[in-house]
């Protein structure tokens, strides 16, 4: 059994392990037992004080006892902090461990000055990190495995006895021997039906014919053929009746015909269904409908006498149509005062809907966080005078643009010039041919726009009394005109014509037909 003052030697021990190099003072130090009498406390079989004393000696030597941890009892202690009335009774439960250089720095900064310990060695091989620069990574289980050799074999040895020669042989007869055993074999209906080696025999005697067994498939048909015959005639209307009243296999648009034996009066034009009132007078259907009082038969409604309480409970109970329900509580309602209101009054607050959907916060909370896209760790940070953005933009305008039309379809890169989603949900009008707006709006020569409306086909299209017109559009005087400024002298032309038709004032259709 271990001494009481076991883990004190051992946390001493630790300290000047991991702190610094060991010296002659720390196994002096540690050199001493429990048994030694200054070591030991007066009164107990341990050591306690004395040995925490030369602990603190060989502790206090060290020049790195600034990162020495103590215990936060302790540092209270030698503060003074507290009085311990009964020193000869060992302090309960376990303190915190602290720094002895104690800061806020520090606390702020544990990875820094109070790392953690390192993974141990048997159990870092189990961690999903474990592997070092250029180490392939495999199970946990294969690492530190001690695999046999070349020449290893798994399973069990076996004897070596018979051969499989031996063993086919071994019920093998020859000569008289076989001869006598095929004999006894031969009484066996197995052995005359089932002899070893040949087909079954069941005493048939069938005479195949050259072509062989069974009738010829004939000439092959396509299976296409099979599935869906088109060749098939049709069903006859019989046929097809049959189908209607089994399957309801109608043809489309076709009618029902229910078969309904009706007489000849149904086959009236005036014919209708139901019974016929006679002779109706105009407007007494409406003035029926609209009297309340009258019966179904055009009579008047009998009175009947009837109880004051029952009609009553009819009124209360079962209100008549569009008029408030009764309330059931007295004649003249619930004995309350005629502005009162039920319910919970709505209480008055600062934060309406409004607030709380765009938000109430202050323009400190709203800026984003100090750590924010920059490490705020000491040694880690990337300290620049420079104020020009790092790295590549996302949006490529610092090169020139390749041509659309000589761009890669791989070509994932934007350069800025992508249409936006407005025109990708409303294209151009001959974006679909290739053919973009802008082109309408290029002022050409005579010849090339002639060319491009004779292309068009355009008949009754007047070409050199169009240019004339479109040429007055443009203040530079240069021969050149837009498809756009012709297609709008060329609608304007034909706005005038339906409008000189429509008015009475021209000449008629004939002559506008005439001229195209």
């Amino acid at each position: 059994r271990l001494k009481p003052c076991w883990h004190k030697r051992f946390t001493v021990w630790l300290h000047i392990r991991f702190s610094r190099t060991p010296t002659t003072l720390d196994f002096m130090a540690l050199s001493a037992s429990a048994s030694a009498p200054d070591l030991r406390r007066k009164g107990s079989g341990s050591g306690s004080t004395g040995l925490k004393n030369a602990g603190t000696a060989a502790l206090g030597a060290s020049s790195s006892s600034a990162n020495l941890t103590t215990t936060l009892y302790l540092q209270m202690k030698g503060q003074n902090k507290f009085r311990e009335g009964f020193a000869h009774i060992p302090p309960a439960g376990r303190s915190i461990n602290v720094p002895l250089a104690d800061s806020v720095e520090r606390d702020l900064q544990p990875e820094t000055y109070f790392p953690l310990p390192s993974t141990p060695s048997n159990e870092r091989k189990y961690r999903a990190l474990s592997h070092g620069p250029g180490e392939i990574t495999v199970h946990h289980g294969l690492k530190d495995q001690q695999l046999p050799s070349e020449d290893f074999r798994y399973g069990v040895r076996g004897m070596k006895g018979a051969t499989t020669e031996q063993a086919l042989k071994a019920g093998m007869l020859l000569g008289v021997a076989a001869y006598r055993n095929e004999v006894a074999e031969a009484v066996y209906e197995s052995r005359k039906k089932e002899p070893l080696g040949t087909a079954y025999k069941r005493g048939h005697t069938l005479k195949m014919l050259p072509e062989g067994f069974g009738n010829s498939s004939g000439i092959p048909e396509d299976g296409k053929k099979v599935i869906f015959p088109v060749e098939m005639p049709r069903d006859t209307e019989e046929v097809r009746q049959l189908y209607r009243f089994t399957h309801n296999n109608f043809n489309p648009g076709e009618r029902i015909q229910r078969n309904y034996n009706f007489p000849p009066e149904t086959k009236e034009s005036t014919f209708r269904f139901g019974k016929g009132e006679g002779f109706v007078q105009e407007g007494v259907g409406a003035k029926a409908v609209l009297n309340m009082d009258l019966e179904d038969d055009g009579t008047y409604k009998k009175t009947r006498l009837v109880q004051k309480s029952v009609e009553d409970y009819r009124n209360v109970q079962h209100p008549k149509v569009f008029l408030k329900c009764h309330a059931k509580q007295g004649a003249e309602g619930p004995p309350i005062d005629p502005n009162h209101r039920f319910g919970k009054v709505s209480s008055v607050s600062d934060y309406t809907a409004g607030s709380c959907i765009q938000g109430y916060y202050s323009l400190e909370e709203q800026l984003p966080d100090q750590d924010l896209g920059r490490c705020v760790k000491p040694g880690r940070r990337n300290v620049t005078t420079e104020t020009r953005a790092f790295g590549v933009p996302s949006v490529r305008t610092d090169i020139p643009a390749p041509p659309p039309g000589k761009r890669s379809c791989a070509d994932t890169m934007s350069y800025g010039d992508e249409c936006s989603a407005a025109a990708l949900m409303n294209p151009q009008r001959f974006d679909n041919r290739g053919v973009p707006d802008r082109e309408f709006l290029v002022r050409r020569p005579k010849e090339e726009l002639r060319s491009l409306v004779q292309a068009c086909n355009v008949s009754g299209l007047d070409f050199e009394a169009l240019w004339d017109e479109c040429m007055q559009l443009f203040d530079d005087g240069l021969p050149l005109v837009s498809l756009d400024a012709l297609l709008y002298k060329h609608t304007h032309r034909i706005e005038e014509r339906v409008a000189t038709l429509h008015s009475g004032a021209g000449p008629g259709l004939a002559a506008y037909t005439a001229v195209t």
